[in-house]
């Protein structure tokens, strides 16, 4: 169980939802590296790697914090 550190309070597991267009929709990743613009897709992504990342929320004070492990 997290502890909020903000406030002290129970954090409850969650995630982001990063939405592409209307029908695909995935949870938040952390991408290493910097942000590189790609024509097609926005961001290019080939070869780096990405961990799906969980988001807390504290049920008292709103607080996120969010985790990127393997």
């Amino acid at each position: 169980m997290l502890i909020c550190p903000k406030c002290h309070s129970h954090m409850e597991e969650g995630f982001m939802i990063d939405q592409w267009d209307r029908f695909y929709r995935n949870a938040s990743s952390w991408v290493e590296g910097t942000p590189e613009k790609s024509y097609m897709n926005g961001l290019r992504l080939r070869g780096k790697r990405m961990i799906e990342a969980k988001t807390f929320r504290c049920v008292a004070c709103g607080y996120l914090e969010s985790y990127a492990r393997p």
